[in-house]
């Protein structure tokens, strides 16, 4: 379980958000159902990403939830492109908390909160229900490849919902709070993007993003300079790969071929699934690829530790083999 409180939600509302935030996704929600949910970047006019954010459709608003870093500036771009006022864009985060939980069995903790099968409500959708007299937002939605739920609540019923939510341990599980340090490891096992890391000094091609984008959308905020930069292709990318858990490695130190150069170290987790190092390096494209070995030279210590690059998802996650009933 974790505090997403901190994330930005903004509410679009007026005669078309639909429209209106189209200009700004990379994916096109022009036939977006309602009562969905999809995940969408935002960039800058460089092409440059500024947020992966999740979109929740209405019929009659969109809430965008922002990282909790990227919060003011995705409102203020909002904002300035609200030129002619044909919406209205408000930052909402302070009235709402919202709590996520994720595992195997999280859609036993999340059936209660629905007054129909849990087993019916598709991945990537909500609806707008009640608990204990207070409307929420159900979600199922989630980053760590397991079953994953969100509740938006109003802010001053966030600590009663963490509380109750805590108090849901059965013989099947047990529920545990956790921070963004947890989070981002799971998230790493299933090559979850992450682009706190990945996209500070990478485009999208590069942050292998290009997924997060629909082409043959219309234009869109820097889609041209998005286009070009396709045309002409990269010539590194992010790949993955693990080490033993005893060797240490950290961001920016060196990925060598032969004592070459040819990359370098972006994150580093220690994955206690694998029982190893996991980590992310940007490396020349011929050498993104599954299967290599190869050295990375951590500068502080002066060692080379061996690395082998491996495929996603790293780790299998458990619900793939478990039915919700």
């Amino acid at each position: 379980m974790i505090d997403y409180t901190a994330n930005g939600k903004i509410k679009i509302t007026g005669d078309d958000p639909v429209e209106f935030l189209n200009e700004f996704l990379t994916i096109d929600i022009e036939f977006m159902d309602i009562e969905k949910v999809d995940f969408s970047l935002i960039l800058d006019e460089d092409a440059q990403v500024i947020d992966l954010v999740t979109i929740y459709h209405q019929e009659d608003y969109i809430l965008i939830e922002t990282s909790a870093h990227q919060r003011e500036k995705i409102h203020q771009l909002l904002l300035h492109g609200n030129n002619d006022d044909i919406v209205v864009v408000e930052d909402v985060t302070n009235q709402f908390a919202i709590i996520g939980f994720e595992g195997p069995y999280a859609w036993k903790v999340g059936r209660e909160f629905l007054d129909f099968d849990i087993s019916s409500l598709p991945f990537q959708s909500f609806v707008e229900t009640t608990w204990q007299d207070q409307s929420i937002l159900f979600a199922r939605t989630g980053v760590t490849g397991e079953y994953g739920y969100k509740i938006c609540v109003a802010a001053s019923s966030g600590l009663k919902l963490w509380e109750h939510l805590l108090e849901q341990d059965s013989e099947d599980f047990s529920v545990h709070p956790v921070g963004m340090q947890a989070l981002e490891i799971a998230m790493l096992e299933v090559r979850q993007p992450n682009v706190r890391y990945e996209t500070s000094e990478l485009n999208v091609f590069e942050a292998c993003l290009e997924w997060l984008v629909h082409f043959d959308k219309d234009e869109f905020a820097a889609s041209e300079v998005l286009q070009e930069i396709r045309e002409e292709g990269v010539d590194k990318r992010l790949v993955g790969f693990c080490f033993d858990a005893k060797e240490v490695l950290a961001k920016d130190d060196t990925i060598l071929v032969e004592h070459v150069e040819v990359g370098k170290v972006v994150q580093v987790v220690h994955s206690y699934q694998l029982g190893k190092k996991l980590a992310l390096g940007v490396v020349e494209d011929i050498f993104a690829v599954s299967g290599l070995s190869l050295v990375a030279y951590h500068h502080e210590k002066g060692q080379l530790v061996p690395i082998e690059t491996i495929s996603s998802p790293y780790v299998i996650p458990k619900s793939w083999e478990i039915k919700i009933v």
